[in-house]
C-alpha cells in the first residue's frame, strides 16, 4: 500500500478530469503504430518525412501531451498542495482542443494539407494555452517538495518555449513568416520538447514517486537541487546556440545536459535497486526500461548515431513507456481513493470497496510491458533492418490496445463500484 500521509488527497480533482486524458492518450499510439505499420520502412528512413513528421506528433502531442497534461492536473493538488484554478474547465477545454489538435497537426504535416496544418497548429496551441495559465498560477502559488516543485516549473516554461517554436515553424510551412536555417529551428523546438519538457517533468514527477511508489531511500539533496537548474540552463543554451549557428556551443551544451539526464538515470537505477518493497511490478519494469534507454541515448548521440535512432530511444523507450507504467499505479490508485471518498460520503458501509491492487490486471499489465519492450527493440532495429518496420508497427498497435483495455477496465470497474453507493441499503 502506498503511504499517502504526504499527500493533500482532499484537494484532488474529480476523477473524470484527469481520466479522460488518460484513456484517449493511448489511441494515437494505436495511431503512429498504424502509420509504420502501414508505411513500412520508408517511414524510419528520415526524420524529415512527412509521415514520420506526422508519427512523431501524434506521439508527441497526442500521447504525451495528453498523458502528462492529465497527470499535472492530479499531480499538483495531491502533491503539491495548491488545486489548479478551474480544473472542470481546464479539462473540458484542454481535452478536446489537444486531442484535434494532434489529429489535424498530424494529417496537415503527413500529406501537406495546409488547412489541416492551420486548424490544428491553432487547435494544440489553444489547448495548451488552456492548460498552461492555469498550471502556471497553482505553480506560483505552491509549496511543496522544492526539488519537485522546482522541476515542474522548468517543465511548464520547456513546454511555452515548445509551444511558441511551434508555432513558428507552422505559421513557416504555411507561407506567413520567412524563416532562415529551418533545420536549427526544428532542433531547438525538439530539445525544448524533448529534454525540456518532457525530460524535466519527468525528474520532477520521479522525486516524488520514486520514493513514494517502491519505498527507496530519497534523492541525495545535491541532485534535487541543482539537476533541474543545470539542466535547464544547458537547454537554453544549446537551443540558442543551435538558432546562430555556433556548433561548437551547441554540441557542448547539449552533451553536458545529455549527461545530466543520463546521471538521473543511473541514480534512478541505483535507487530502485536498494528500493524495500522487491516486487518486480510493471510500474518498475517500466521505470527500469525508460532509465536504461535514456543512460543508452547519450553515448548513441555522442558517436554520432542516427538521429532516428537517438529520436527512438527518448519518444519510443522514455516517452511511450514511462507514462504507461505511471498510470499501473496512478489511475487504480484515484479510482480506489475516490471510492473511498463516496463511501465516507455516503455512509455506505456496509459496501466493500475494491482494493487498490484488484482495479488493474497486473497480468495483462506485464503483457503490456513486454509488448511496449518488444515494440522498442523492433523500431529500433528496424533503423538496421527496414523489413522489422512493419512488425514493429503491429506490436506498437498491441500494446497501444493492451494499454487500452487496461485502462478503460480500471475505469469500468470504478463506475460499477461507484453506482453501488447510489442504491438503496438493503434492510
Amino acid at each position: 500500500m502506498i503511504d499517502t500521509r504526504s499527500l493533500s488527497l482532499e484537494q484532488a480533482p474529480p476523477f473524470h478530469v484527469p481520466a479522460r486524458f488518460f484513456l484517449t492518450a493511448p489511441l494515437f499510439v494505436l495511431l503512429a503504430g498504424l502509420v509504420l505499420l502501414w508505411e513500412g520502412p520508408t517511414l524510419l528512413a528520415s526524420r524529415w518525412l512527412p509521415l514520420a513528421l506526422a508519427a512523431t506528433h501524434l506521439i508527441a502531442i497526442g500521447y504525451l501531451g495528453l498523458m502528462m497534461c492529465g497527470a499535472l492536473l492530479q499531480l499538483l493538488p495531491v502533491v503539491l498542495g495548491v488545486p489548479v484554478p478551474a480544473v472542470r474547465w481546464v479539462g473540458n477545454l484542454s481535452h478536446p482542443l489537444l486531442s484535434f489538435g494532434a489529429l489535424f497537426l498530424a494529417g496537415g504535416l503527413g500529406y501537406g494539407l495546409p488547412w489541416a496544418l492551420a486548424w490544428g497548429g491553432l487547435a494544440s496551441a489553444l489547448g495548451f494555452l488552456c492548460f498552461l495559465v492555469p498550471v502556471a498560477l497553482a505553480l506560483w502559488r505552491a509549496q511543496g517538495e522544492p526539488g519537485t516543485r522546482r522541476a515542474l516549473r522548468a517543465a511548464t516554461l520547456a513546454l511555452l518555449a515548445t509551444l511558441l517554436l511551434g508555432l513558428v515553424l507552422s505559421a513557416f510551412l504555411l507561407g506567413l513568416v520567412p524563416l532562415a536555417a529551418l533545420t536549427r529551428w526544428v532542433n531547438a523546438h525538439v530539445m525544448w520538447g524533448l529534454l525540456g519538457w518532457v525530460g524535466l517533468l519527468v525528474i520532477g514527477v520521479a522525486i516524488q514517486v520514486i520514493p513514494l511508489f517502491f519505498v527507496t531511500p530519497p534523492y541525495p539533496a545535491l541532485a534535487r537541487a541543482w539537476l533541474v537548474p543545470l539542466l535547464l540552463a544547458m537547454i537554453i543554451l544549446a537551443s540558442l546556440a543551435e538558432v546562430r549557428g555556433w556548433d561548437l556551443a551547441a554540441y557542448l551544451a547539449l552533451g553536458t545536459a545529455g549527461a545530466g539526464f543520463a546521471l538521473f538515470a543511473l541514480l534512478t537505477l541505483w535507487l530502485l535497486a536498494r528500493r524495500r518493497r522487491r516486487r518486480l511490478d510493471p510500474t518498475l519494469l517500466h521505470w527500469g526500461a525508460a532509465m536504461l534507454a535514456l543512460v543508452v541515448a547519450l553515448p548513441a548521440w555522442a558517436v554520432g548515431a542516427s538521429p532516428m535512432l537517438v529520436g527512438i530511444l527518448l519518444l519510443v523507450g522514455v516517452g511511450l513507456g514511462l507514462p504507461a507504467g505511471m498510470l499501473f499505479k496512478i489511475l487504480p490508485f484515484l479510482a480506489w481513493f475516490h471510492l473511498q471518498h463516496r463511501q465516507l460520503q455516503s455512509g455506505r458501509f456496509d459496501l466493500r470497496i475494491p482494493h487498490m491492487g484488484s482495479l488493474l490486471a497486473v497480468g495483462w499489465a506485464r503483457l503490456q510491458f513486454g509488448l511496449h519492450l518488444l515494440a522498442l527493440l523492433l523500431v529500433m532495429a528496424a533503423v538496421f533492418v527496414p523489413v522489422l518496420a512493419r512488425p514493429a508497427g503491429l506490436v506498437l498497435v498491441l500494446a497501444g490496445l493492451v494499454l487500452e483495455g487496461l485502462l478503460v477496465s480500471v475505469v469500468l470497474r470504478y463506475r460499477r463500484a461507484s453506482r453501488a453507493f447510489l442504491a438503496r441499503p438493503v434492510p
